[in-house]
């Protein structure tokens, strides 16, 4: 019993950094099309992903982007969230599965 739920904890948490990676995904891809990263969508998804995107927004990559035009933030935060989804839920899965397995 214990071993199921473990399970369903660690494939509910991959499917919610699936869905967000999506939206980064998304977002920048609107923040393109500026009719669409001005639109209530676009609104919402900036709303949901800049808070995370903002702590890759700092420093030198801030000034990069500045100086090149380009915002590096979304990739960065794609493989802060692919290390967390390939490694660290599954160091977590394996926790959770000594301590209720």
């Amino acid at each position: 019993m214990g071993m199921m739920v473990v399970y369903y904890i660690i494939m509910a948490l991959q499917y919610i950094l699936w869905f967000y990676s999506i939206c980064i995904v998304i977002d920048a891809i609107m923040s393109w099309m500026p009719f669409l990263a001005n639109s209530t969508v676009g609104k919402l998804l900036d709303r949901i992903v800049d808070p995370y995107l903002n702590l890759f927004r700092i420093g030198p990559i801030k000034q990069l982007a500045y100086s090149i035009g380009i915002d590096l933030s979304s990739v960065l935060a794609l493989l802060v969230l692919y290390f967390i989804q390939t490694k660290a839920i599954f160091w977590l899965y394996n926790i959770l599965l000594k301590l209720f397995g």
